[in-house]
């Protein structure tokens, strides 16, 4: 897996999970990618973050839902706060396979 360039639009995407973390857009899609390992945060939290912070449409510009349901781990749904987010996760990657 090799870095990608992010369109604008993309970042502006991903920004809305960053509120309170100093990363960049390009390094929480690393993180969650699988391609940026560090202890916090890690992948099951940026999943988590983006679920819970950007509506699935907008995800979807960013990330292909199939690729999504590949980081969607036991570690990511205890992360999830919302049972309808784990819920609908779940649906989706049912529904993907």
């Amino acid at each position: 897996m090799e870095d990608r360039e992010l369109t604008d639009e993309q970042r502006s995407i991903l920004r809305q999970c960053l509120w309170d973390l100093t990363l960049t857009p390009e390094a929480f899609l690393a993180i969650l990618e699988g391609r940026l390992v560090q202890k916090w945060p890690d992948q099951a939290f940026c999943m988590a973050r983006l679920l819970e912070s950007v509506n699935w449409f907008d995800i979807i510009e960013v990330i292909e839902p199939e690729r999504l349901c590949s980081f969607w781990s036991e570690s990511a749904k205890k992360k999830v706060r919302f049972k309808p987010l784990k819920d609908g996760m779940d649906f989706a990657c049912r529904v993907l396979q």
